[in-house]
């Protein structure tokens, strides 16, 4: 693997948070479930999981498309990502937290009936299908978050990739474009642009890879489904998923939050974007990874809201050499320290 020598490494203002959601009324499966919060089933057992059905018919765009336009916002997850294999450690708030998280904008809730489950869907019990090969590098990495090199590439202001850079954050938001032929959507996090072609158009090269990957879409009725591949693979900083900041306390094994899971090149992605009324675009995605999983892994969630009125994206902008926010995240010192990362 190449490597370049940076200097003082950089961190993200915006920072990932566990969404701490709402649940109430009837899950997506149909039972009911608790108001408020409530206490999380016993491991693996929950609600079964079902796409939602809905009978809105979304206006059309001048070329037939289903309009899904607009400006968004991030919907708290209704859990966490994962279901840890060894009990969960309760930890305190990441201290940047009350620096950062203030309300410029209005938060979406979960709307009435959200299921008591982890994002994960599949496999059931809510756990990420790894290989013990990948489990015990996600013990490595997660063992060795007191070292730069390891860190989350969130943290080192690297771009997350798919089906990451949908996790809900605190003060970011969405636009999504539509032109004839294709799908535009603009990430307020890290201002990324995803431009996904719906002209059948072949892939790219698989020497051609990038941080948000390929992608190419199809309309199958009012769902908007992407196909992504050419995921870069020249870091293990980009990980898979991630929902908050993460100093390595948890063991690997405990963890909630899908951190420490690097991809190969074999990595590819197939996301649903289905809305369900005239606010809300539910979200699924399905990971593939002969090497790094056992089966394929899905998650879904109410993933878009409708912006309230006045909302406005603000820049999302990163500093190198932050060394005070990288310590309120991390607790980690890096004045005086140079390191080679890729």
């Amino acid at each position: 693997m190449t490597k370049r020598s940076v200097g003082m490494l950089a961190i993200a203002l915006a920072l990932p948070v566990l969404a701490s959601a709402q649940t109430a009324g009837t899950t997506q499966g149909g039972s009911a479930a608790p108001s408020g919060r409530g206490a999380p089933p016993a491991q693996g057992n929950y609600p079964p999981y079902t796409r939602p059905v809905t009978r809105y018919v979304p206006p059309r765009t001048p070329d037939g498309q289903p309009d899904i336009s607009g400006l968004y916002v991030g919907i708290p997850l209704p859990r966490n990502i994962e279901t840890p294999l060894a009990p969960a450690v309760r930890r305190s708030a990441n201290r940047a937290g009350g620096e950062y998280m203030f309300g410029v904008n209005e938060r979406a809730r979960l709307p009435e009936g959200a299921a008591v489950r982890p994002a994960t869907v599949d496999p059931a019990d809510g756990k990420i299908p790894l290989k013990p090969e990948a489990l015990a590098r996600r013990k490595e990495i997660m063992a060795h978050q007191t070292e730069i090199a390891h860190l989350d590439g969130r943290v080192l202001c690297l771009s997350p990739g798919v089906p990451r850079i949908t996790i809900p954050q605190v003060v970011v938001g969405y636009q999504i474009l539509q032109k004839p032929g294709a799908v535009v959507i603009f990430y307020e996090q890290n201002h990324l642009t995803r431009t996904i072609p719906l002209d059948n158009r072949s892939p790219l090269d698989p020497s051609i890879r990038k941080a948000l990957g390929v992608s190419r879409g199809h309309w199958e009725g009012n769902t908007l489904v992407v196909e992504v591949t050419n995921f870069t693979t020249n870091f293990e900083n980009n990980w898979i998923m991630g929902s908050q900041g993460n100093d390595g306390t948890a063991g690997a094994e405990a963890l909630a939050t899908g951190h420490g899971i690097p991809h190969s090149e074999a990595y590819r992605v197939t996301e649903r974007y289905t809305p369900i009324d005239a606010n809300t675009i539910h979200y699924e995605a399905t990971i593939t990874d002969e090497q790094v999983l056992t089966q394929p892994w899905t998650v879904a969630w109410h993933g878009f809201a409708r912006a309230p009125k006045g909302y406005v994206p603000i820049e999302y902008a990163c500093f190198e050499g932050n060394s005070k926010n990288l310590f309120l995240m991390t607790d980690t010192e890096i004045d005086d320290i140079r390191v080679e990362v890729p």
